[in-house]
């Protein structure tokens, strides 16, 4: 039997981009107050143009998850140059030491909550660190391969609502 909810097919394609901030200035006393460094800018900038060059024709996400940290909400502010979210969530559970078991689970939550709606999720942007996107990647494509992320590299997931599960599609790694 096939499960199909209305407004969905399960043919439909989501796109979920698991993206680490660009780079930072050195570690100081507290983590949450570092700045992007102008390459780190220019990082998340080439890696938009990319997103918005494969993936986001429109430039438009549906929705951004951004890690409250400052060069996190730097980086989707630079990101935001060239792709606009519909929407835009500052996620406390998205840090460095976050769970990817739980970000995880609230993703596909929230893209099994939207599918009824009039506007389901369809691409997905999350804005994060390490080491955090690594095991999410893993996490969301039932894999382990603790893929390591380059400042403002984003991995691709084609994700599955059905099988609650993604594949690694590509990971661009940036400048």
């Amino acid at each position: 039997m096939r499960n199909v909810m209305s407004g969905q097919s399960s043919n439909d394609d989501i796109y979920l981009f698991i993206m680490r901030h660009g780079e930072a200035e050195a570690p100081r006393l507290d983590d949450k107050s570092r700045q992007l460094t102008p390459l780190g800018r220019e990082q998340a900038k080439s890696a938009a143009l990319w997103l918005r060059d494969q993936y986001c024709e429109k430039g438009v996400v549906d929705l951004a998850l951004v890690s409250p940290y400052r060069r996190a909400k730097q980086t989707h502010d630079m990101v935001s140059l060239d792709i606009i979210a519909d929407k835009v969530e500052s996620n406390e559970d998205i840090v460095p030491d976050g769970s990817p078991r739980l970000v995880s689970d609230y993703i596909d939550a929230l893209l099994h909550a939207a599918v009824n709606s009039k506007k389901p999720i369809k691409k997905l942007l999350v804005v994060s660190h390490m080491p955090l996107v690594s095991y999410l990647v893993d996490e969301l494509c039932d894999s382990y391969t603790t893929s390591l992320f380059s400042t403002a590299s984003i991995a691709v997931i084609k994700y599955s609502l059905r099988e609650h599960k993604g594949t690694l599609v590509t990971h661009y790694q940036g400048l």
